[in-house]
């Protein structure tokens, strides 16, 4: 009798002399609950508690198992608090899980625990085999392990609902030391969940037919009375009446089958069981050979010309006695007819006698897929004349591997059984094993070829070894199921009887593509390798028995595969380098090779090492805190491999936790996860200081180290909620950036070294979180990438500040949120759209808690930033004016409805999504959703409509992503203000006239006073085919396998802009070569054919001399042929103003298409020949833009154009090392001048410029200014908007300042340079605000400030070596990345001060001895200063490493 040992968990109290547990505080607490039995678990006795009591308030319940611990070795203060803590041997049932020492092992196992109610029972057995067998209100749930040590003690946790148990004697009423697993005889309880529970894929298992416990002396019964063989099977062929799992072909005869009245309970003893059943006399029906025998007598000879003993192993023979009394006999599914008639209406057995040959047999349950493996091995008599085990002993070195018939249920063998495929595969991704039809021999490789894939589904072919032969394997759905005597590859990773032996081993499985190959070969030493293209990925397993099958498991996107046949391979030579040469031979599909390199590295998924309270599952891409209710910590996980430059690890959040404060934390790491020593949370890990090994993001703060490195990130990782996702990326410039739900959040201000791994700390509130991009090695999605804005942005569209009184305006306006209840939320642009110019929003917030959704349209309301916001309706219906827009599905004007579905409803747009509107030349009015165009919604829409948007119900904030079209002054009287103010941050078009092509003989030439807005350079888009890697900063382009690959460009191709793209690389070995055209739907919703002209929507491609329009061919020998290319020469694509497109091959200029859409992207086919391609442009355009740009600018701003030579030297290692300060302050591009270069003042780049004069004059009047020697100068755009577009800025503005003294022009004339030194961390709120202010932070800009308070001094000189006194600009200890060394770094601005805006005055503060020494400026009046906030312009960015020279 069990009893429980009085040492327990420190919630638990015992009662009942130690038969009774409960957990005390069970509605507080839900575990601390741990008991244990106090003497050893007894074989083959059943250890069984019964749930006495339930509490509701938790998730949870009852955990029971075994352990290797022994109860007296704890003390009260070492006992763990749940059962999931328990290591050193121990092996649990939670829920319907198994674990060993807390790893999931076995899944779906059993009923499950959960929910279980008071009153039933849980027990669990080991058998004298060792097989762990666990028992839901007696019912045996079947072998739960095949093994556990004998010297184990029972473990029970009261976790979660459950609160008491108690132990329950049982009484095994029959036990049979034959079993393997026993069934307990008592009368169960009326459960309803547990009268429908099936622990087989039956759920009828009560009924299921089972071989009665008594039967003949030499059988043994196993698997829970579903298998009968004969102990001594060489030594007797009789006396065993009980499929054919075994043949001993020592013996004549085989298996007699039938039906028998008598009970078996009637056989007493093992001297009532007849030697065989065909000396039964009477009440008997058996079929032996092929005849049948009633009573002893035959009375059906022959019975058919079929005869039992032909059976081979694997064949099936089944009975069935008719409601009329008719016997019929089924071998292999087939009716072989009625056998005779049994008149007796009582009670009929089934019997069967393993005799002569027939050594194993097993009852079979029969379901749609065992029918149709049963209708495909259907033979011919005499296909049964050889035994199959002898067929394998005696088969010649010749004979052909092929697929055996027998397969799952969704696969199919073809072509002569050389072929395995899934003839649904794009309705069914399982159930697709196939074995070979014969065992491996020693050295014999088993290597099959894709030839089809279906990209509908995750995951790829499986393949491996198994001991299981194909006419006994009951087909599992996956071949990874199978818990005894299997191998298996599966993605990169190696399993063993369903359990991972090797999570990274070789080149991935999923992402092999047709053509590919991957075979595995057993070694005769017993080691089992893999091979993936010819390439050994080495010994995955060793000891692998002698007689195993090939086995390969079509499985996700792998629909067909065919066998590789080696010839010369047999068991005498091993598969050498030669063999593996011969067999890339045969690797062709199409005429084409397959390289046996390896195409990417590793997929990214996360490490099998992780925090202990971490648990990793789905293959690898999920990773969860189970007790997430119990610990918040422990729990941090690490990428598989370490990423590479510009590589992006994403996650998405999936489950969290209330229970809690902080939440997930993100980083990188330089410490591998072998080498790492887990702590609670991964902000507790210390560097050296010198370099950075660990850096993460928590909550808003930078830290690494241990340390600090900033509390001001730009995102909060503690406010994301489920389906956020966080992904990290260090990009080349040893930059890490933070990407929250696909939007770049900028660079950490840290540099990281090269081969990090990401790490991802499951702490808090964060309990689960699942990889989104596995192994894409992308920037980020292009949707995400043209969704990125800045502040500075000036050619994005605006808001305008005339909105809904629940509207707030930020980021410059480029961004709306509604912040109060469900409407009042009308947001308008802040200028007329022109023409077919796009204006496009990002949904970025949703809340789910309002109905209704985002409306959007045009309006003919005379919008400006002076209309007054009591104005405005609380509805866009409502608008007084003519306005059309979009409600749901339908398209309105004013409150008519004027058109029903057309588009997609936006009541089901999400977060991400994009919606924008156009107006069309011919006054059509258009809407587009994520980029495609919905088609015509009204027409005879006026010009000059303003946009509106009513942010209502569930979207709350939205986002504009389009940019405005590019504006042309004409030549009307002089430029505004504002056109100058654009100027500043445009690039001057090229006044040379275009040289006239073919087609444009009369090309005109734009006007001087036209100019262009800048943007980011034309590259490729990250959304390429499988096989294209990026190099060069997505410049170039190069196809790492096959013969084809696919790439598009970033951005739609600009009227009258080439893109121009050179052939690096040429493969000779292939034929035929590139292919160039457009594309004019987004290229990130097509999916990539198997050809270019597989491309069926809107595209035009030139392939050789012939254009083709979505596959269809239009011309021919159009001038030039792309087959003929060679390395250096270069192709070009252009879209002209009449939407006519030309291809331009050196100086060849052809129109291949007429009327070509308004957003096309170009596509690119590296085919054939052509491996490797870059576009042009890039350098030139800067070289040429830097040529023609800022003749009076730079000037103006203290810098003479003779001062800068393009080239001054090749390269400045002081200048390199400032850049890396400088993107170590985080500061976004967008404040710098793109166009205006950075200049370096180190000596050396002093004297390769030849400069002399080392002091400047500039202002009205003229004051002289030194150069920032030793400095290196980052130009910032002078921002004017900032003040001019501010009313309380004109009002607290000292007067001097006005519309026309504030242009840039006037700016950039007359006013004086001087410098300014500051603290670092004052930079970038000094460039926010583009002027100069105090240290409190109050700019002439704060609201209701009296204009004649006393405001702060400002203090600034026109000698930066005084401004940057340690008084001013105090070092920072800066550790440079590449050099390692610790420089002291200070900062300066370089600013534009307003004539009479300020007085000077002798120096308050001790100047440097070199200034004192060196003279050349009138040292007594170098102390500027002034009050007057808004008189100084921030013109520039001053950057100094002392002790990079050793000054």
């Amino acid at each position: 009798m069990y009893r429980f040992h009085p040492l327990g968990g420190p919630l638990v109290q015992f009662s009942n002399d130690f038969r009774t547990a409960e957990r005390l505080k069970a509605k507080t607490d839900f575990d601390g609950g741990l008991v244990f039995s106090e003497d050893k678990l007894e074989t083959n006795t059943i250890f069984q508690v019964r749930i006495e009591k339930k509490v509701g308030l938790w998730s949870g319940g009852l955990e029971i198992g075994v352990t290797q611990v022994d109860p007296n070795s704890l003390t009260a203060e070492t006992v763990p608090r749940s059962g999931t803590e328990m290591r050193n041997g121990t092996w649990l049932m939670t829920s319907s899980t198994i674990l060993h020492d807390s790893q999931p092992i076995i899944e779906n196992y059993g009923f499950d625990l959960e929910k279980l109610e008071e009153g039933d029972t849980v027990g669990l057995m080991r058998t004298k085999q060792g097989a762990l067998v666990f028992f839901i209100a007696g019912v045996s749930q079947g072998v739960a392990l095949s093994f556990v040590p004998a010297d184990i003690y029972c473990v029970v946790n009261l976790y979660g609902k459950c609160a008491m148990i108690s132990l329950v004697n049982v009484n095994l009423s029959e036990q049979s030391t034959n079993t393997v697993e026993h069934v307990v005889h008592e009368e169960l309880p009326q459960h309803p969940e547990l009268g429908n529970y099936s622990n087989t894929e039956n759920n009828s298992e009560n009924d299921k037919l089972r071989f009665h416990t008594n039967f003949g002396p030499l059988v043994k019964l196993s698997n829970n009375q579903r298998t009968a063989e004969r102990r001594r099977p060489l030594e007797e062929f009789n006396n065993s009446v009980v499929r054919i799992d075994t043949l001993i072909h020592k013996w004549s005869g085989s298996i007699e089958f039938g039906l028998i009245t008598h009970s078996p309970e009637s056989f007493s003893g093992v001297a009532d069981f007849p030697a065989t059943l065909t000396v039964v006399g009477n009440g008997t029906v058996i079929m032996s050979g092929n005849g049948v025998l009633h009573d002893g007598k035959a009375t059906n000879s022959p019975y058919t010309n079929f005869n039992l003993d032909q059976l081979q192993e694997g064949d099936r023979i089944g009975v069935m006695r008719k409601s009329n009394g008719n016997v019929i006999y089924f071998v292999n599914g087939e009716s072989h007819g009625v056998a005779t008639n049994i008149s007796n209406g009582g009670p009929i057995w089934g019997c069967c006698n393993l005799y002569g040959m027939a050594a194993k047999v097993s009852i079979v349950v029969r379901n749609e897929r065992e029918e149709h493996n049963l209708r495909v091995t259907t033979r011919n008599p005499q296909d049964f004349t050889t035994p199959s085990s002898v067929m394998v002993n005696t088969v010649s070195a010749g004979d052909e591997l092929m697929f055996h018939p027998n397969c799952g249920f969704h696969a199919a063998v073809i072509n002569n059984g050389r072929t395995a495929h899934r003839p649904e595969s794009t309705n069914d991704f399982n159930h697709g094993v196939v074995l070979t039809n014969r065992i491996l021999h020693p050295s014999e490789m088993f290597e099959i070829r894709l030839d089809k894939i279906v990209t509908k589904w995750a995951g790829s072919i499986e393949i491996g070894v198994t001991t299981h032969a194909p006419t006994s394997l009951d087909y599992p759905c996956t071949m990874t199921n199978v818990r005894s005597g299997t191998w298996m590859m599966t993605g990169n990773g190696v399993m063993h009887n369903g359990q991972s032996i090797i999570d990274e081993y070789g080149q991935s499985l999923d992402r092999l593509k047709v053509g590919d190959c991957v075979g595995v070969l057993r070694k005769e030493n017993g080691n089992l390798h893999f091979f993936v293209n010819g390439a050994d990925q080495g010994c995955a397993a060793s000891h692998i028995p002698d007689n195993v099958y090939g086995v390969i498991d079509l499985y996700g996107q792998a629909a067909q595969a065919t066998i590789i046949t080696h010839s010369g391979i047999n068991s005498d030579n091993n598969y050498t380098s030669d063999n593996i040469e011969d067999s890339k031979s045969v690797r062709q599909l199409g005429g084409r090779s397959v390289s046996g390199e390896s195409m990417f590295s590793g997929d990214l998924k996360f490490h099998h090492l992780h925090g202990k309270n971490a648990r990793i599952s789905s293959n690898g891409l999920t990773a969860c805190r189970p007790n997430a209710l119990g610990e918040f910590n422990a729990a941090i996980v690490v990428s598989s491999r370490a990423l590479k430059d510009n590589e992006l690890f994403e996650v998405v959040i999936e489950r969290m936790v209330d229970r809690w404060s902080g939440n997930i934390e993100a980083g990188v790491t330089m410490i591998k996860p072998e080498n790492l020593i887990f702590p609670n949370t991964m902000t507790d890990l210390v560097d050296d200081g010198i370099v950075p090994t660990t850096i993460m993001l928590s909550g808003s703060s930078i830290m690494s180290g241990g340390n600090t490195i900033t509390n001001r990130y730009l995102c909060n990782l503690d406010c994301l909620s489920v389906g956020s996702k966080v992904g990290m990326m260090r990009k080349s410039d040893g930059m890490l950036h933070f990407f929250i739900n696909g939007e770049d959040m900028g660079a950490a201000p840290i540099e990281v070294p090269s081969s990090v791994f990401a790490v991802i700390d499951l702490y808090g509130q964060c309990a689960q979180v699942s990889i989104t991009r596995v192994g894409d090695v992308s920037l980020v999605s292009s949707q995400a990438v043209d969704s990125l804005s800045f502040p500075f942005n000036d050619t994005s569209h605006r808001f305008s500040v005339c909105c809904g009184k629940n509207i707030v305006l930020k980021n410059n306006n480029l961004t709306a949120t509604r912040i109060r209840h469900y409407n009042n939320a009308l947001i308008f642009s802040s200028a007329p759209l022109d023409f077919d110019e796009t204006f496009e929003i990002r949904i970025s917030e949703i809340n789910s808690k309002w109905t209704g959704a985002l409306m959007l349209g045009v309006t003919s309301l005379g919008i400006s930033d002076e209309y007054p916001s009591s104005h405005i309706p609380a509805k866009l219906s409502a608008i007084c004016s003519d306005t059309w827009f979009i409600k749901e599905c339908a398209v309105y004007k004013n409150h008519s409805l004027i058109r029903d579905n057309y588009c997609v409803n936006l009541n089901r747009l999400c977060v991400g999504d994009r919606v924008g509107v156009k107006i069309s030349q011919d006054g059509t009015l258009r809407f587009l959703i994520n980029g495609e165009e919905m088609g015509c919604a009204a027409t005879n829409v006026p010009k000059r409509m303003h946009v509106a948007i009513d942010l209502f119900g569930s979207c709350e904030s939205v986002l504009i992503t389009s940019t405005m079209k590019a504006m042309t002054t004409s030549s009307k009287e002089g430029l505004d203000t504002n056109a100058l103010a654009e100027s500043a941050l445009s690039v001057p078009e090229d006044n040379s006239p275009t040289q006239p092509g073919p087609s444009s003989p009369n090309t005109a030439i734009i006007p001087s006073t036209t100019t262009k807005r800048y943007s980011s350079p034309l590259a490729f888009s990250s959304n390429h085919s499988r096989n294209i890697e990026l190099l060069n900063g997505n410049f170039t382009a190069k196809r790492t396998s096959g013969y084809q690959g696919f790439v598009f460009s970033n951005q739609i191709l600009q009227k009258g802009k080439i893109f121009e793209i050179r052939i690096d690389q040429i493969n000779p070995k292939w034929t035929s070569n590139l292919m160039v055209g457009v594309l004019e739907c987004n290229p990130e919703r097509i999916q990539f054919p198997f050809n270019a002209l597989g491309l069926k929507k809107a595209c035009w491609l030139v392939m050789g001399d012939d254009v083709f329009r979505n596959g269809i061919r239009t011309s021919e020998k159009i001038g030039v042929d792309l087959n003929t290319l060679k390395v250096g020469q270069t192709v070009g694509l252009m879209v002209d103003s009449a939407h006519n497109l030309h291809i331009i091959v050196g100086s060849m200029d052809n129109v291949i298409a007429c009327n070509v859409g308004s957003r096309c992207r170009a596509l690119v086919v590296l085919y054939g020949e052509a491996e490797q391609i870059t576009i042009l442009g890039k350098e030139e355009e800067k070289e040429l833009s830097l040529k023609n740009e800022l003749t009076e600018k730079e000037v103006l701003v203290g810098i003479s154009r003779s001062s800068i030579d393009l080239n001054p030297r090749k390269f400045c290692e002081y200048l390199d090392a400032c850049l890396r300060f400088k993107r170590s302050l985080v500061i976004p591009d967008a404040f710098f001048v793109p166009t205006e270069p950075t200049v370096c003042f180190c000596e050396p780049c002093i004297k390769s410029r030849g400069e002399k004069e080392l002091i400047g004059k500039q202002g009205d009047p003229p004051v002289e200014y030194t150069l920032p020697l030793g400095w290196v100068r980052f130009p910032i755009n002078i921002i004017i908007d900032n003040l001019t577009s501010s009313t309380s800025c004109n009002q607290n503005a000292s007067g001097a300042m006005t519309t026309s003294t504030s242009s840039l022009s006037n700016v950039l004339t007359t006013w004086h340079v001087a410098y300014h030194g500051l603290e670092i961390f004052r930079v970038r709120d000094v460039m926010d605000c583009g002027q100069l202010i105090a240290a409190d932070g109050e700019t002439a800009c704060e609201e209701e400030k009296d204009e004649k308070s006393d405001n702060a001094e400002l203090i600034f000189s026109n000698v930066l070596e005084y401004a940057a006194i340690p008084e001013f600009s105090p070092t920072h200890s800066f550790i440079d990345s590449r050099t390692r060394k610790r420089l002291d770094a200070r900062v300066a601005l370089q600013i534009l001060v307003q004539p009479n805006s300020y007085k000077v005055g002798s120096p308050t503060h001790p100047m440097p001895s070199r200034l004192l020494t060196e003279g050349g400026i009138n040292l007594d009046n170098i102390q500027w200063s002034t009050k007057e906030q808004g008189s100084t312009h921030v013109s520039a960015l001053l950057v100094k490493l002392g002790g990079y020279f050793n000054d």
